[in-house]
């Protein structure tokens, strides 16, 4: 059976916002063209998406220590509704300045569904004793929003063709909007922080914040997931440059739209696959599809002219064994994890994740500007390595 007993009994919520989230992402392939196609730089788009990273870097603590202290549920919703608004205004704007800070509040919105949203589906069930489903929570989520991706980039193909990039916007939106709504109806949650009034709050949300940062970095296991997570973020360093290389080879800017579609076909599927590596140590199972990563992305170095249709491949593929990792990741990273802290400690991993991001996307900018996508979606795929390393060194 697809579903095992009482699964979609916990987690239909749940399933059904990943699902409306995957429709809703018709934007994603045309994303980066859009912000070319409005005259910004390689740098530019960098900073813009970077600015993303850096507001949750700096909210992110706050954000998961007010999930701990006071409710994951109204977390995650408040977060729907400050994205969805962000979102929604972005295609009325053209100024830099304004789309800065656009995704700016994007960013914010993300940091309250961030950790939170884990912490509330693990807290419910390990409240009914099914840690059972937490691996097949994480492999089915995704899953469910990779199939409803594959329908979108379709969608949007057509919408792109005939209107134009702007309303993509709008469905975007619209989602964030729809998921707070289903998950405010429909949503459970049988965590119950202690009641406190507004100041003690405010010292709670302080102290969780600082619990939660202090564990993360002084729990080995856990510190050196987190590390090895960033170098693994690091291989895709030039990931604003592969629209524009699959243009740059010959592909149509539609088609992209239908390289999604199969791109999300093959998300679906692999997460699944993440299950014939139960046999192996989670360090040595993640390490391994690191390194299928590693030799596919520095394949590209060798793809030129009319070829786009290779590196369409390698794109795919690359996406499908990252959603093969994050199961494996996620399910291992959760047995380390207190659940007084652990929307903090979730939070703290996106937060060191984000600052890199940020940090190392504003060089990729200048490097994609300077030497293009090709070579840096190629060497990128190095800092693999060193990801392999810390993995490697892990004794749990």
């Amino acid at each position: 059976m697809l579903f095992k007993k009482d699964e979609l009994k916990f987690l239909w919520p749940f399933y059904l916002y990943y699902l409306i989230f995957g429709l809703s992402t018709m934007i994603m392939p045309f994303m980066i063209i859009y912000f070319v196609n409005l005259g910004f730089s390689f740098f530019q788009i960098s900073l813009i998406t970077s600015t993303f990273g850096i507001a949750m870097f700096l909210f992110e603590i706050p954000t998961g220590a007010f999930a701990d202290g006071f409710s994951r549920k109204y977390s995650v919703i408040l977060g729907f509704l400050i994205s969805a608004i962000a979102v929604i205004l972005i295609p009325f704007m053209t100024n830099f300045y304004l789309l800065l800070l656009m995704w700016a509040f994007a960013g914010i919105g993300i940091t309250f569904i961030s950790g939170a949203e884990e912490s509330w589906v693990i807290d419910n069930l390990n409240k009914f004793k099914r840690d059972d489903l937490h691996q097949e929570f994480f492999i089915k989520s995704r899953s469910l929003s990779a199939f409803g991706a594959i329908f979108a980039p379709f969608i949007g193909a057509l919408l792109v063709k005939f209107y134009s990039i702007k309303i993509l916007w709008f469905v975007f939106g619209l989602g964030f909007l729809l998921n707070a709504f289903f998950l405010m109806c429909f949503g459970q949650e049988y965590y119950r922080p202690k009641k406190l009034k507004l100041v003690e709050s405010i010292k709670e949300i302080a102290l969780n914040s600082k619990k939660g940062f202090k564990f993360t970095i002084s729990h080995k296991v856990v510190f050196s997931i987190v590390l090895a997570g960033l170098f693994i973020q690091l291989m895709i360093i030039g990931d604003n440059g592969w629209q524009p290389f699959l243009v740059n080879l010959g592909m149509a800017e539609n088609q992209l739209g239908y390289v999604y579609s199969i791109m999300a076909a093959i998300v679906m599927v692999m997460p699944f696959l993440s299950k014939l590596f139960v046999k192996f140590k989670p360090k040595n199972a993640i390490s391994m599809i690191i390194l299928f990563r590693m030799i596919l992305l520095f394949s590209l170095i060798f793809i030129y002219p009319p070829l786009f249709f290779l590196a369409a491949i390698v794109f795919i593929m690359d996406s499908g064994f990252v959603s093969m990792t994050d199961p494996l990741i996620q399910t291992y990273f959760h047995k380390f994890i207190p659940k007084q802290i652990r929307a903090t400690v979730l939070s703290s991993k996106s937060m060191f994740s984000q600052l890199v991001i940020a940090l190392t996307g504003l060089i990729a900018g200048v490097f994609l500007d300077l030497f293009g996508p090709q070579k840096i979606l190629a060497f990128g795929s190095l800092f693999g390595i060193i990801a392999i390393i810390i993995y490697q060194k892990i004794k749990d």
